[in-house]
């Protein structure tokens, strides 16, 4: 299997949309793991109460090949604990081989990317929170690409027009990062042959 630098040599999209709980780790901030986090120089990751708090294995790579391939990150949560979903992206490391070692925070352009909140009824999935980055952006929803856990997260968001990817478990991988440039690829394909004819 290619690595995720190799991938994105090529036609990428204009943001990489991550949903976070489940998505990038396996709990739930601020519930299954309580801020605030601490990362140690040996690189294990805890909460408030020194439970482990690492993210998936692979997670760190994908969204330092990302960086390396200067594409924007942008992170969607319905979890309402904005603060400590913030505080858990910035612990969490990303490994670049043009920045070194970051955190995840660091993919992203500025916080105007980071919409971590309960969707209070707005629309359907995270309606509400793509909204918001659609006017920080002005970028259109089908050059995004979106990974999350949840159906109703992808399935709103593809009733959009954006590519979405629907993860099992263990959440982000090589393999669904791959899967999903390749599917938005696919989906840019089909678009442009549509707007030839």
């Amino acid at each position: 299997m290619s690595h995720p630098s190799e991938i994105l040599n090529g036609y990428n999209p204009s943001i990489i949309v991550f949903d976070c709980d489940w998505t990038l780790y396996p709990y739930d901030c601020d519930k299954d793991r309580i801020a605030p986090f601490h990362r140690y120089e040996t690189g294990d990751i805890v909460d408030v109460w020194g439970s482990w708090a690492h993210p998936y294995p692979d997670v760190p790579r994908i969204l330092g090949a990302i960086v390396d391939a200067e594409i924007p990150v942008a992170y969607l949560s319905r979890n309402p604990s904005s603060g400590g979903v913030e505080n858990l992206l910035q612990t969490i490391p990303l490994y670049s081989t043009r920045l070194g070692t970051k955190s995840l925070w660091d993919a992203m352009p500025s916080r105007a990317y980071f919409h971590a909140y309960s969707a209070n009824g707005y629309g359907k999935g995270k309606d509400r929170h793509f909204a918001a980055l659609y006017k920080e952006t002005g970028i259109h929803p089908n050059r995004l690409l979106f990974f999350d856990d949840m159906r109703d997260n992808t399935e709103a968001a593809s009733a959009q027009g954006t590519t979405s990817v629907l993860l099992g478990k263990p959440g982000l991988t090589w393999a669904a990062f791959t899967a999903g440039i390749g599917w938005w690829r696919e989906q840019q394909e089909q678009i442009e042959a549509l707007n030839s004819k």
